[in-house]
């Protein structure tokens, strides 16, 4: 499925005893799956010092890390956290590029950072939240350089979860769009769109996290079967 992952972890900075650190870790494992929950997201488990929370959308993923950061400043010990969006197996803990890559933002941010993915900017806009570049980091996992941004948020907390509305009418794509669908149904990658449609890769993984989002369709293969049930209208019968 497609989901905003977002990784928080917590240091000593102040040299705590080792009493101390461990009350105040444990306070803010506590309250962090408490945030989390509040904010829609489920935790998606540990890995090592650093704990992973998904989300169903980026702006609760960025609220939520602010409220985090909060948090972690009132019980005493110091956050870094990162965000990215992208697919991820839904059992188990996250495992693949995305949770990769979201971890090693997490692991160069500073004390209480948030840097994120451009994705996430990207697909946060309208929500209110606000962003500043931060140039590029070199990720392992990527042979570009992936663009970041800084994220702030003045309201932290999300309205209460509540179930989606199911949509009486499919969701419109814009023209694009409805192309870049259709390439994915024919089983063609990221790349060879981008190739096709004489666009970067980085604007067609946009253009598909838009296409999932819009449509609340949890992966790749679901718009493909979407694209086959509602053919656009130069697809022919």
């Amino acid at each position: 499925m497609l989901a905003a992952l977002l990784v928080t972890r917590i240091y000593d900075t102040a040299r705590l005893g080792d009493r101390m650190w461990s009350e105040r870790s444990q306070r803010f494992q506590e309250t962090w799956r408490l945030l989390v929950g509040r904010h829609c997201g489920r935790s998606a488990g540990l890995h090592g010092e650093m704990m992973i929370a998904r989300f169903d959308g980026p702006a609760r993923a960025i609220r939520c890390a602010a409220a985090l950061r909060d948090a972690a400043q009132e019980i005493g010990v110091a956050s870094a956290q990162g965000a990215h969006v992208g697919e991820i197996e839904v059992r188990g803990p996250p495992v693949g590029m995305t949770a990769r890559v979201t971890m090693q933002l997490a692991s160069h941010a500073g004390r209480g950072d948030i840097p994120a993915s451009r994705l996430i900017a990207d697909l946060a806009t309208g929500s209110g939240l606000h962003f500043t570049d931060a140039g590029r980091i070199s990720v392992d996992e990527l042979e570009e350089p992936l663009a970041l941004v800084h994220a702030t948020s003045e309201q932290h907390l999300e309205p209460a979860c509540r179930p989606k509305p199911k949509a009486a009418e499919p969701a419109v794509l814009t023209a694009r769009e409805s192309e870049v669908v259709s390439l994915v149904a024919d089983g063609k990658s990221n790349a060879a769109i981008a190739a096709e449609l004489r666009q970067s890769e980085h604007t067609v993984k946009r253009h598909v996290a838009n296409i999932l989002l819009k449509l609340d369709l949890p992966s790749r293969a679901a718009a493909a079967a979407f694209s086959a049930r509602h053919p656009g209208p130069d697809d022919g019968p």
